[in-house]
């Protein structure tokens, strides 16, 4: 864990350091270790002032009347004054801002006078009146070597081995969380079976879908079918089942120097698996799989978005390494006009950077139906490792969707000639296909009970279905005709 930069700032006296993160005492242990020199004072919401070591009640008080303390002349050490938990909100009352920016033109301009400001919170605003005063401390959480050192010293302190292996696998599994929640999740491993090893990963799940499903803002998806369960998209599978190989040897691949992967764009027409492949690729890469609708991301207050997305983006990096999916992705950023646009367009600004940027293992799995509403930076290299286009299936492909829906209605007749079904279906999709099946099935078991449908009776069924495609030919034809224009590569074999 680092705090970067803290003593520098402190010395050149910037008076109030915003430290991202909702873990009080890691934080607090933290700043007193990286400043013994100052005394320090802590206050909790809600509860009010702490001994920042032993995390003790000193006293009940208001937010006003603990900085109170802070007013009087004299001081003859430096002070660090750590507030846990305090809002914006609260900063922006009157009579707080107005002791806070007594507090920082004193340390500023008063000689002898030196109190450093530390807000503790997760939230990413400052209120505009001290804005000028704060200055942004990122709170890294644990890293590798650090969990793994973590690891080591749990097993000696419980007298058990732990092999070298499970220790680096653990370790990037664990990567995300606090040291309150890995030393939780080793309790209870160590509890049930008085040793830690690989098989406890389950555990660190179930932590994390705690997470998610606590914060409102991710949807944890649970799926099981892997990409056997996909008709057709043969360069698409291969790629995936390729990145898959790193994923799931990840510790490995990442020592011998190969890429974290970033994530993939999957474009097209609608109803043509691309919702279907982001969800089978967390079974395929066994990883969680996480759901970000931007709907909930959108707030109604001026900068709340922002902070949702920030918050959003920062639980699928604690839940990291994990799948993030991104469905209709074209709709989920579409804005409005005026103010609606100017929040979508600082959203699609945040979610690319942070594409750009991110180090962690989350790999995102982006999905559109209309490239003509696809903000064109999605495409830029960079962001996604490789952009697919998904089409209608050719006649290879419906095959293997028939018959895989079949086989999940225990229908499936290897027996079964299927040539006028397939030359039948040739402007269907994949949900066509399926609802066709589905159909089908139903017909057959109102009418006689049958138990396999024949080659009739779906051909019955798919009559009476008007494929999408055709529904809404022209927009099928204006499709196409962007795919080509931005060459943008095939998921299906030729």
């Amino acid at each position: 864990m680092k705090l970067n930069n803290m003593k520098l700032y402190i010395n050149a006296l910037r008076p109030i350091l915003h430290i991202q993160s909702r873990e009080y005492t890691d934080v607090c242990k933290k700043i007193l270790f990286e400043v013994p020199e100052m005394d320090s004072c802590a206050f909790l919401q809600g509860l009010g002032a702490i001994d920042p070591k032993s995390q003790s009640l000193l006293k009940e008080c208001s937010l006003q009347h603990f900085l109170d303390m802070f007013r009087e002349e004299g001081y003859e050490r430096p002070t660090a004054i750590i507030l846990l938990g305090v809002s914006e909100e609260d900063l922006a009352q009157p009579a707080i801002t107005a002791r806070l920016l007594y507090i920082a033109e004193r340390t500023l301009h008063c000689g002898g006078y030196q109190a450093t400001v530390f807000w503790v919170s997760d939230n990413g605003l400052a209120p505009n009146q001290l804005e000028h005063l704060i200055t942004l401390l990122p709170y890294d959480r644990p890293q590798q070597v650090d969990i793994e050192t973590f690891l080591c010293s749990y097993a000696q302190q419980m007298n058990f081995q732990i092999s070298e292996d499970d220790v680096g696998r653990l370790a990037l599994e664990l990567k995300g969380l606090s040291f309150f929640q890995i030393k939780s999740i080793l309790n209870l491993a160590y509890v049930d079976k008085g040793i830690v090893t690989w098989e406890d990963r389950r555990l660190i799940l179930q932590e994390k879908k705690q997470i998610v499903q606590k914060s409102g803002l991710l949807e944890y998806v649970d799926w099981q079918s892997d990409l056997e369960s996909v008709g057709g998209l043969g360069h698409l599978k291969l790629w995936l089942e390729k990145k898959a190989k790193v994923m799931q040897r990840l510790d490995a691949a990442l020592k011998a120097g190969v890429g974290i992967p970033k994530g993939i764009l999957i474009v097209g027409f609608p109803g043509c698996g691309k919702s279907l492949v982001a969800k089978t690729t967390a079974t395929q890469f066994g990883l969680p799989l996480l759901r970000l609708d931007v709907g909930k991301i959108l707030g109604k207050y001026v900068g709340q978005s922002e902070r949702n997305m920030r918050l959003a983006l920062a639980q699928a990096e604690a839940v990291s390494p994990c799948v993030l999916w991104v469905d209709e992705i074209e709709k989920a950023f579409a804005g409005g006009d005026g103010s609606g646009h100017e929040v979508t367009s600082r959203l699609i600004g945040q979610f690319l950077t942070w594409m750009q940027e991110k180090q962690s293992t989350v790999f995102v799995v982006a999905t559109a139906n209309d490239l003509e509403r696809l903000p064109t930076e999605f495409l830029r290299k960079g962001r996604f490792d490789e952009v697919f286009s998904v089409g209608l299936p050719n006649k290879q492909e419906r095959y293997q969707i028939l018959k895989i829906h079949l086989r999940r209605r225990n229908q499936y007749d290897p027996t079964m000639n299927m040539a006028k079904l397939l030359d039948l279906t040739e402007s269907f999709s994949g949900a066509d296909i399926e609802a066709g099946v589905g159909q089908a099935v139903e017909n057959c078991f109102l009418e006689d009970c049958k138990k396999f449908v024949s080659e009739d009776d779906l051909i019955a069924a798919m009559k009476d279905i008007t494929p999408l495609s055709k529904a809404l030919q022209n927009k099928f034809a204006k499709m196409k005709e962007k795919l080509g224009e931005y060459n943008v590569k095939p998921a299906s074999e030729a």
